[in-house]
């Protein structure tokens, strides 16, 4: 088996670990540089109330000060319930589950896998109303990873891969099932 087979195979698994609901009111209470994305739910007049609106990631700022670039936010009919998140990388089911469940230190990229990758998968994934801009991107295509959200990930699904969302038209290495 090639590098290449095994990391197709085998893909990577980031760990979220999302925290939260936190409000536009109580989000400065969270400083730590470590948080990397995150997500807003409010009221949606098609989808509803306490709808995933947005995903997005903080860049090399804060998730306070990232989130209050979001002027929208203050002028929901609702207040928006905001969840921020750290990533590391899932080692195994021991580890995983013996820890914690304490926010990760500040994400590193990992065999090419970078925060706008987990942004563009969680994105394309979930579909918030919000994100039109970026519903059709597919920034996580060259890399074959998994996410899985844990701690606080409301309505995201509890894991995706590049390899189900990827796309039809690009090909990919036969299995060997």
């Amino acid at each position: 088996m090639t590098i290449r087979d095994d990391f197709i195979h085998n893909p990577p698994i980031i760990d979220v670990y999302w925290e939260g609901p936190y409000t536009i009111d109580n989000i400065d209470t969270v400083q730590d540089s470590a948080h990397c994305l995150y997500q807003i739910y409010g009221p949606h007049p098609v989808y509803g109330t306490s709808t995933l609106l947005y995903i997005g990631k903080t860049e090399a700022q804060t998730a306070d000060q990232r989130i209050r670039q979001h002027n929208w936010i203050s002028n929901q009919a609702d207040m928006c319930s905001i969840y921020i998140a750290t990533c590391g990388v899932f080692s195994n089911w021991k580890n995983w589950g013996e820890d914690k469940r304490e926010r990760y230190g500040k994400f590193q990229e990992t065999k090419g896998i970078t925060i706008s990758n987990l942004e563009s998968l969680l994105i394309y994934a979930h579909q918030p109303s919000y994100n039109s801009q970026s519903l059709k991107s597919t920034n996580f295509a060259d890399n074959a990873f998994r996410i899985f959200n844990s701690g606080s990930r409301v309505l995201l699904l509890p894991e995706v891969s590049t390899q189900f969302y990827a796309d039809p038209n690009i090909s990919h290495p036969e299995t060997d099932h």
